[in-house]
């Protein structure tokens, strides 16, 4: 099986009508109360956008090796995104083994992913020989 690298790029703010609210509310302590709770928003849709793609990673007969919480940050430039658009974002990655076959459900499932900003799969080697280095060892 392939090597991969997810690099996704997920949504940090409240859907529209609750982020209208919440930016709405400028003054001091209200204003304090609010960044909390974005904080804790991005927990909500990170983690378990995470183990979404790694539970279909896994169930597809592939293997997860790891993950990178990147940062979250501002885009370099506004993205539209299901009919939304986007000026930050929280970037994480993660690598893993798969069939190509498995790759096509989990970019289907990436895709429809409210989520999910952008994402883009890297293949980072043909077969676990390449990944280590390691060859045939003469006996």
């Amino acid at each position: 099986m392939p090597l991969y690298d997810l690099v996704c790029i997920a949504r940090r703010t409240k859907p529209k009508v609750l982020g209208a609210a919440a930016e709405a509310v400028t003054s001091g302590r209200t204003s304090m109360l609010y960044a909390n709770q974005d904080y804790q928003w991005k927990e909500e849709i990170v983690k378990p956008l995470m183990k979404t793609a790694a539970t279909l990673v896994l169930d597809n007969g592939g293997v997860v090796r790891g993950f990178q919480r990147l940062q979250s940050q501002d885009l370099p430039y506004r993205m539209r995104r299901h009919q939304e658009v986007f000026s930050h974002g929280v970037t994480w990655a993660m690598q893993f083994d798969a069939s190509p076959a498995n790759m096509a459900g989990l970019r289907r499932a990436l895709a429809y992913d409210e989520r999910v900003i952008r994402y883009t799969v890297v293949k980072l080697a043909d077969s676990l020989k390449d990944v280590t280095g390691m060859y045939s060892v003469p006996k």
